[in-house]
């Protein structure tokens, strides 16, 4: 039984990618860390003002508390940057704790926050079912051997096929349901 749920937050639990892509236009590894705090000042704001959960999300979220699972949120957006959503979202309601990736120490291209969640939950990843709408992150998290599942996101769809990757996928919020290996 899996009984522990880790979310990627943007495009998976949020419509956010269309702003980061578009913030992230001119973004090279070039970038300095002064354009990058401007980068994320605009991103504040569209997190405060802009930024909507996905649909469904929370009536999934409420279905998996009330089923006594243990979740989540695993992000590569630093905590301060997202700040102003999460404070306006009843998301932290239903999340053990939130990481990103700065606090872990490592971006999503190495499992480090992936197994630094099921160490904080006290699971074996056996247990914990990671929920990501990118390819390489879902790419790192199976070859990781988490139980992964796709969420689709009109974004980051367009980077590749994440299916390969994934152990199931969420077309909408909206319209999934458990599958057995949920209960």
């Amino acid at each position: 039984m899996k009984k522990f749920y880790i979310f990627d937050m943007d495009g998976t639990l949020c419509e956010s990618m269309k702003f980061w892509r578009k913030e992230c236009t001119r973004a090279s590894e070039k970038t300095s860390l002064e354009e990058w705090e401007i980068i994320f000042d605009k991103m504040r704001r569209h997190y405060l003002n802009e930024v909507s959960l996905k649909n469904g999300i929370i009536e999934f979220l409420e279905n998996s508390k009330q089923r006594g699972i243990k979740m989540c949120i695993a992000t590569g957006t630093r905590r301060d940057v997202c700040e102003p959503f999460l404070s306006r979202t009843p998301l932290m309601d239903y999340m053990e704790f939130f990481i990103d990736c700065f606090e872990a120490k490592a971006f999503k291209d190495k499992p480090d926050i992936f197994l630094q969640c099921a160490e904080r939950f006290g699971a074996d990843i056996s247990e914990c079912i990671v929920f990501e709408d990118s390819v390489s992150s879902a790419k790192t998290a199976k070859n990781a051997g988490f139980y992964v599942v796709g969420v689709y996101d009109e974004t980051t769809s367009k980077d590749g096929d994440i299916t390969p990757f994934t152990d199931g996928y969420v077309k909408s919020w909206d319209t999934y349901s458990f599958p057995e290996v949920f209960v």
